[in-house]
């Protein structure tokens, strides 16, 4: 879902300034009347981080939820409306992560964007959910959209934020351009530990690294220009 067309397409256009989310609630335990849709999400989110999306089904989201095999479909049609649905929640849990890890680097345009590598490679060793779905998985027209809009949220902070760092004037193309590079290094880096290359022992060190990464990026880019 968030390829390079995909940022091409859609992202060549002004922040919208649109609130993201910086918390959720404590979730719950089990099903309660009412809130079936939200544990089916939550424990299909804990079973693609422990499967990824090969291994997701209906029938295991609903055991873990301690549900019928047939009572989700009460609330998403098939398998690919619940895997929307989990998508749409890890974009904006991780949108909201990045956007606050943003907040709390302070003033500075650089060290705001570079938290957010940090921030991403933090997220993903410490949950590995749906990171594979949420890039690659093609869902039918019924439900790309509410994935998309998630994802065009989740790139207008990380628009917002480098534009804040680039040079004033920067062509929204340009702008594009190097979020690209941004978000593909700061994956590329967690991916890399999460499948094994190095072992994530420390995760607040890889973060630091990937941070730091990322800020010797959009370093040199700025030196690069000014000479």
């Amino acid at each position: 879902m968030l390829d390079g067309s995909y940022i091409n397409e859609t992202t060549l256009r002004p922040p919208r300034g649109e609130s993201f989310p910086v918390s959720r609630p404590t979730p719950r335990r089990g099903y309660h009347h009412g809130d079936l849709p939200a544990v089916l999400v939550r424990e299909g989110v804990a079973l693609l981080a422990e499967t990824g999306v090969a291994g997701f089904s209906v029938a295991k989201v609903a055991a873990r939820a301690g549900v019928s095999s047939a009572a989700p479909y009460r609330h998403f049609a098939d398998r690919d409306a619940l895997l929307a649905a989990c998508a749409a929640a890890i974009l904006a849990d991780l949108t909201g992560v990045l956007a606050r890890a943003a907040e709390q680097a302070g003033p500075d345009p650089v060290e705001r964007l570079a938290a957010t590598a940090g921030a991403y490679a933090r997220y993903v060793l410490g949950h590995r959910a749906g990171i594979d779905l949420i890039y690659s998985h093609d869902f039918g027209a019924p439900y790309r959209e509410t994935v998309h809009e998630r994802s065009r949220r989740f790139m207008d902070v990380l628009m917002a934020l480098a534009a804040d760092a680039l040079p004033a004037g920067t062509p929204w193309a340009d702008v594009a351009e190097f979020v690209y590079v941004h978000v593909s290094a700061a994956h590329g880096y967690a991916m890399l530990l999460v499948n094994g290359t190095r072992p994530p022992q420390d995760v607040e060190a890889h973060a630091a690294r990937a941070a730091a990464a990322a800020r010797d990026h959009l370093t040199g880019h700025l030196a690069r220009l000014r000479g």
